[in-house]
């Protein structure tokens, strides 16, 4: 055995004194195992019979009753650990002096068009604050919106500065110097358009991008108050009209791919790539037979490349070296997979035509689960891009001409592989741009309707004023009013 257990015993001679016993409360030994009860059962055969009253009353003292040890800590004049009975009643609690609260009134914050042509979104809410003291003395109250970018792989790996970075895109200074607020609700309204060249909130493999509004109210007296509201910013780009269409060929063979790709996906649902493959067919009139190629197997994924560039704080700048560039720091780059399919059949092939043909139409869509992030550029190096790879494997074979289902492989086989590059967007739902939204402005709006030059000369004469103007009916003959003025008004014919 690797630990031998040896049993536990209190020995003393017959003339000493009854030693003082203090009760402990100890957890239950354990049950003993066979070989530990044959070696105790040899030691106590071993003993004295004096040592073995005293090994007696030991362990009826040790193994006391859980019972017993409960009364025993159940005295009155006893506290163990602090605990009174007074703790276990519930706490009064005293509402905090005042509570900060954001509303935002604005639409979801989804910035419409690339970086390079958008307009932005407009943000526009109000900041709360609720004072439940008879009134408060307040030093400070400000907001600022921040924008937070956290590398996953900064440029040093302890440095908290290489980690984060933070920039303030807007603040607002509510209250400035000693002022005094009374009991209830203080509303603070607050706007700002988010810049259309901002990148998006994302959560990526290197790095991670948000946005947070920031209010300090500073009391007099008292702790500091502070609020941190995270906001969620989207972008969202408006597909054309008209599809994609792509040319690829494929040398030294005759083969060529005509693709027609959406303008857009997005992270929910599927999009359809269509696809003609045209000389397939290779003839020779002399032996009067053909070779064409068939199309085997195709597989899709998509592939999501992200770049980052971990900058260095000042601490650590020395240790790039003379670097001119403003994007200093070091490169990352990473690429995954958010979604990929193997295809075996679907397709149809016509070696009929002079060229022959291979048409086919397949879907393809991100991977649930997969979480994958917007096409975005960023001005700090920050890139994320999305490609569709696909690749076809066709064998060649031969046949007659007058026969070409009488088919006899040639060993020949190709991949042809094809990368196109795919825009991942967020769903622009019902919503538009704020600039086309928005009503006229009063500076866009005339102070008068526009003035006519010589009002008051027409065609060489002068005009006549409203008084002297002809009523509009004169020229029309009315048959009721030539009837009342030939008969007068009132008059009746009797035959």
């Amino acid at each position: 055995m690797p630990h031998k257990v040896i049993p536990f015993t209190f020995f003393r001679s017959q003339s000493s004194p009854s030693p003082v016993t203090h009760s402990v409360d100890l957890p239950a030994p354990k049950k003993p195992s066979r070989r530990q009860n044959s070696k105790s059962k040899r030691a106590s055969t071993s003993r004295t019979p004096s040592s073995s009253n005293s090994s007696l009353r030991s362990e009826r003292s040790w193994k006391m009753p859980d019972s017993q040890s409960h009364k025993r800590l159940s005295f009155p004049n006893i506290q163990l650990h602090g605990y009174s009975p007074k703790s276990s009643s519930k706490s009064i609690t005293h509402p905090p002096p005042a509570v900060l609260n954001v509303v935002i009134e604005s639409p979801p914050l989804v910035v419409y068009g690339p970086a390079s042509s958008s307009t932005g979104a407009l943000l526009s809410g109000q900041l709360k604050l609720n004072i439940n003291d008879d009134s408060m003395v307040i030093d400070s109250f400000v907001m600022r919106l921040a924008l937070e970018v956290t590398n996953k792989k900064p440029f040093h790996a302890h440095c908290q500065e290489c980690m984060h970075q933070t920039t303030d895109l807007n603040s607002w200074t509510f209250l400035q110097g000693p002022a005094t607020l009374k009991k209830g609700e203080h509303n603070f309204p607050f706007s700002f358009l988010l810049p259309g060249h901002l990148p998006a909130s994302m959560k990526g493999s290197l790095s991670t991008i948000s946005y947070a509004l920031k209010a300090t109210m500073s009391p007099k007296h008292g702790e500091v108050l502070k609020l941190s509201q995270p906001l969620d910013i989207k972008r969202a780009i408006y597909p054309s009209e008209f599809p994609r269409h792509s040319i690829r060929i494929f040398p030294p063979t005759n083969l060529t791919a005509n693709c027609e790709l959406p303008p857009v996906i997005h992270p929910i649902g599927e999009t359809t790539v269509s696809m003609r493959m045209d000389g397939v067919v290779k003839r020779n009139s002399d032996t009067k037979t053909q070779t064409h190629w068939k199309l085997k197997r195709l597989t899709w994924r998509l592939d999501e490349t992200q770049k980052n560039i971990s900058p260095a704080c000042p601490k650590h700048a020395a240790k790039l070296g003379n670097v001119e560039d403003g994007k200093k720091g070091i490169e990352h780059q990473d690429t995954r997979t958010i979604g990929t399919e193997e295809i075996k059949s679907g397709w149809k092939a016509d070696y009929s035509t002079p060229d022959g043909r291979i048409e086919l139409e397949f879907p393809f869509s991100v991977r649930a689960g997969s979480h994958p992030v917007c096409d975005m550029k960023a001005q700090d190096g920050t890139e994320v891009s999305h490609t569709l790879v696909v690749e076809m494997i066709v064998a060649e074979e031969f046949a007659p001409i007058k026969k070409p289902t009488q088919v006899t492989p040639t060993g020949a086989a190709r991949v042809l592989r094809m990368h196109f590059n795919i825009t991942l967007t967020e769903r622009a739902g019902l919503g538009i741009s704020w600039d086309e939204e928005q009503p006229p402005l009063y500076e866009n709006v005339p102070a008068s309707p526009p003035a006519y030059g010589n009002a008051d000369i027409y065609d060489g004469e002068p005009i006549p004023d409203y008084y002297d103007l002809s009523p509009l009916d004169d020229g029309i003959e009315d048959p009721v009013a030539n009837t009342i003025r030939d008969h007068g008004e009132g008059s009746s014919r009797t035959s």
